[in-house]
């Protein structure tokens, strides 16, 4: 029985790492942190939240699959997947629109976008796309005690925010020494096309 819970605490570590470390858990915030000019700071306190609610999400749908079965995983897996990319490629094409519309390309303050938007949309990208795979290890966790289950919420969360931070704050230093100058006029263009690239990926490969 004792093996049994390593091998779930063991399976729950490794999913949620290999989940974290994909392009579109971290790279969206390192990209929009650069386009809005916020500090890393800041961006790593969005980051932070969005893989919280991702996390919090992915627990309580996890808590669900262990009292309704297996079988709802696919329907979650159906619906919030696609939603999630979407709404990245949403961003991505809005980001696209805001630089072809802005009147000046060295006025930041007329280009920029609002931040309380950027942040609902990517916390809404994050949380409508739950560890899927993580799933299944809720439901054969069930058969121990919610002692287990709160113990296997606590590892994803702490595995999956970590992660999305680490790769976040060395992707965020990454683009800020990135000289852009000879693109500044098509900045936002190349950030929102990134983030649709990004969203389409994440749809084809789900």
């Amino acid at each position: 029985m004792q093996q049994t819970a390593l091998s779930l605490i063991g399976a729950t570590f490794i999913i949620a790492l290999t989940h974290a470390v994909m392009p579109n858990h971290w790279m969206p915030f390192a990209l929009i942190g650069k386009g809005q000019n916020w500090s890393l700071s800041k961006t790593i306190f969005i980051t932070a939240i969005a893989g919280l609610g991702h996390s919090v999400v992915t627990c309580i749908l996890g808590s669900i699959i262990a009292f309704l079965g297996f079988h709802i995983t696919k329907y979650a897996e159906t619906v919030a997947e696609p939603l999630a990319a979407s709404i990245l490629i949403i961003l991505g094409i809005t980001f696209i629109i805001i630089g072809r519309l802005k009147p000046n390309p060295h006025d930041h303050n007329h280009s920029k976008f609002s931040d309380k938007t950027i942040v609902i949309s990517l916390f809404m990208m994050l949380s409508c796309s739950p560890c899927i795979a993580v799933l299944p290890i809720f439901l054969a966790a069930s058969t121990f005690s919610w002692k287990m289950l709160l113990l296997l919420s606590i590892i994803l969360s702490a595995t999956t925010v970590s992660s999305m931070l680490v790769l976040t704050t060395i992707a965020y230093t990454g683009v800020k020494k990135i000289n852009l100058c000879m693109i500044e006029h098509y900045e936002r263009e190349i950030i929102g096309g990134i983030l649709s690239i990004i969203g389409i990926i994440f749809l084809i490969a789900h």
